[in-house]
């Protein structure tokens, strides 16, 4: 039941309409946890992210509109319990050019090595469309609930974790919720990012 992508509420009360959180569980086994939208353009000032992007679509940073942030792994379910184990930190970049449209383009991944993959487990509760999480870390991987990014990670990616971080613990973790309610997207509704 659990197949598809999860969007969080809280993140459309916001008010950032590029902000994407959200989960996609497959059905081999395989989560992603996508953390992304407009506040992600400060991507373009890491040197490993400018360096990505030369001689491509978006080698001129000025059509750099956000980023995304994905935390990829595999994911059990046994009774309530929803267990996430994250091995790769994937970064991507995204903005409109001319004539192409919309572009994405990944600048770096990072197989995470034992110190830093993770391990999360939830408590979910499903009820129609609706999917409440309740667990150690709203989101995956990144350790908001503890006050900060895994400090393993060093170069561009604790970079681009650690604005992840700052802003969701801004926006939504602040609030002080112990639950969050994801949206199942139906098939044919895009997210906030288009995918």
């Amino acid at each position: 039941m659990l197949y598809g992508t999860w969007d969080l509420q809280a993140a459309q009360d916001v008010g950032e309409g590029d902000l994407e959180f959200s989960y996609t569980f497959q059905a081999d086994g395989s989560v992603r946890n996508r953390i992304g939208g407009a506040f992600l353009a400060e991507l373009r000032n890491i040197d490993a992210v400018r360096q990505a992007l030369d001689d491509g679509p978006l080698a001129d940073d000025n059509l750099l509109d956000g980023g995304n942030v994905n935390w990829v792994g595999t994911w059990g379910l046994a009774g309530d319990s929803l267990t996430v184990n994250y091995d790769l930190l994937i970064v991507e970049v995204f903005g409109r050019v001319p004539i192409l449209g919309k572009v994405t383009v990944l600048v770096f991944d990072e197989t995470l090595d034992p110190a830093t993959q993770t391990s999360l487990g939830f408590t979910s509760q499903l009820e129609g469309n609706v999917l409440t999480l309740r667990g150690e870390s709203l989101t995956a991987g990144v350790g908001v609930a503890s006050g900060g990014g895994p400090v393993e990670l060093e170069g561009p990616a604790s970079q681009a974790v650690d604005l992840a971080v700052q802003f969701l613990g801004e926006q939504i973790v602040d609030q002080g919720l112990d639950a969050q309610a994801f949206q199942h997207r139906q098939i044919g509704q895009s997210g906030s990012q288009g995918r």
